[in-house]
């Protein structure tokens, strides 16, 4: 199976003005140009853009993808209905409408997805990012969340949630990427969305520190989500063996989620 261990579809309608923005401009929540025009347009127009990128993974082979669906319970639905008849398995990952935990919305989005994919400890209060980790670990999904992309973040704080996973890793040092190795945390990379905003991960260091990594496109709306062309990308800017890339689309995720899997909570 192939997968992609890291979109956002849902931004896939933007069509980026002609300007450079910054990671916090661009995709911070709630005021980032992304969240500020995903509340201002309708719900046609998002599934538009999430139609087309369903289609472009479904062209180049993708046979499951991990995407972080922002927009609450209503978000989570979006998708849903987008993928009926699609013949594509999604791994969906929601998150609260606001920067807040709400027990009963929390609840709302794990009766109807896999789990929990959250921005960066910097976006939000930590008590609150610690209560809704707690209250997915209770309900035994998923917790996943971005972590030092454009700044070094507190590790042990990130690891301290006990995610699942982890996206980026950009800023980490060795001595994160050595304690995400010890607690066994997989970690996705994004190489080409990263190099939008001028960013790259540490890949021969995770490597070196048998990290379970995997491949991921990022946001629809500055790259396709094409994980071939992603995986294509990695070989050649970070001169590792075509099997070495493979996997991360493949064998790695198919370990870490394979057993999601066979236990749909949504058909």
């Amino acid at each position: 199976m192939i997968f992609n261990c890291h979109t956002h579809i849902g931004d896939a309608f933007i069509k980026l003005p002609d300007r450079k923005f910054s990671i916090e401009e661009l995709v911070a929540p709630p005021y980032g140009y992304k969240h500020v025009l995903m509340r201002k347009v309708g719900n046609s127009k998002i599934m538009k853009g999430m139609e087309k990128a369903v289609e472009i993974m479904k062209n180049c082979g993708t046979n499951v993808f991990i995407d972080f669906r922002e927009g609450g319970v209503k978000g989570v639905k979006l998708l849903l209905e987008i993928l009926k008849n699609k013949n594509l398995e999604a791994i969906i990952l929601g998150r609260p409408y606001n920067m807040e935990y709400n027990e009963k919305e929390i609840d709302e989005i794990l009766d109807i997805s896999d789990g929990i994919g959250l921005s960066s400890i910097s976006d939000w209060k930590f008590e609150e990012i610690v209560a809704i980790s707690n209250h997915v670990e209770e309900r035994g999904k998923i917790f996943a969340l971005h972590a030092s992309e454009s700044r070094r973040e507190d590790i042990n704080k990130i690891l301290d949630l006990k995610p699942n996973f982890l996206v980026h890793l950009c800023k980490a040092d060795e001595e994160n990427i050595n304690e995400v190795a010890k607690k066994k945390i997989g970690v996705v990379v994004c190489p080409r969305a990263n190099g939008f905003f001028g960013l790259s991960p540490p890949l021969n260091l995770m490597m070196e520190k048998r990290i379970d990594v995997m491949l991921g496109t990022d946001n629809a709306m500055i790259v396709e989500p094409d994980i071939i062309e992603e995986m294509n990308f990695l070989i050649k800017k970070f001169d590792i063996e075509k099997k070495e890339a493979f996997k991360m689309i493949s064998k790695t995720p198919s370990k870490f989620f394979g057993e999601i899997l066979k236990n749909r909570v949504h058909s």
